[in-house]
């Protein structure tokens, strides 16, 4: 079993696993990177949570008006349909995701810790 196998409606990347890193600076070991060259996408239930993983074009887009409300290392790329996003940042060399609410800032971020603990907390539908 890889670590897309929970993820529900996956979408298959057009160039066949051969598309850029969304995140190079991470490495092709990455999670997301690995998850990007192979999908474009995914959308769907995860046990108690709802997982949107965003195109590449969606996180483009979410970037720009989200600016100001949470600092640039923060690297949101999915969200919950209904308020909450999931992202990433990098701490000490380790990554580590965290949601964040729709409406708020820094101080409303939760930090989840690695790709099985953000799977884990969302099929929980605890995350907010």
């Amino acid at each position: 079993m890889n670590s897309f196998d929970v993820i529900p409606n996956k979408r298959p990347e057009q160039n066949g696993g051969l598309a850029a890193d969304v995140w190079p600076e991470l490495g092709e070991d990455f999670v997301l990177n690995q998850f990007y060259r192979n999908y474009s996408g995914a959308e769907g239930w995860l046990g108690e949570g709802y997982f949107a993983v965003w195109t590449r074009q969606e996180i483009s887009k979410f970037k720009e008006p989200n600016f100001l409300a949470y600092p640039e290392e923060y690297h949101f790329f999915a969200s919950d349909g209904g308020g909450t996003q999931f992202g990433f940042f990098v701490r000490d060399g380790e990554v580590l995701f965290l949601s964040a609410p729709d409406i708020g800032g820094e101080n409303d971020i939760r930090i989840l810790g690695k790709w099985p603990d953000l799977l884990k907390a969302i099929k929980l539908g605890d995350y907010i």
